[in-house]
């Protein structure tokens, strides 16, 4: 496995904890705001 793939693999885990993080802090609202401009199309 290259190191690139890695290190992706890494990245999006810490993503993940940070939302999951924000998820338990209820602060949802903030959160599908902030992921709008992560993910295209989402509303």
């Amino acid at each position: 496995m290259p190191v690139q793939e890695v290190n992706r693999l890494l990245n999006q885990f810490e993503q993940m904890q940070k939302m999951m993080k924000l998820m338990k802090g209820g602060n949802l609202g903030r959160m599908m705001r902030g992921m709008r401009g992560v993910l295209p199309g989402m509303r």
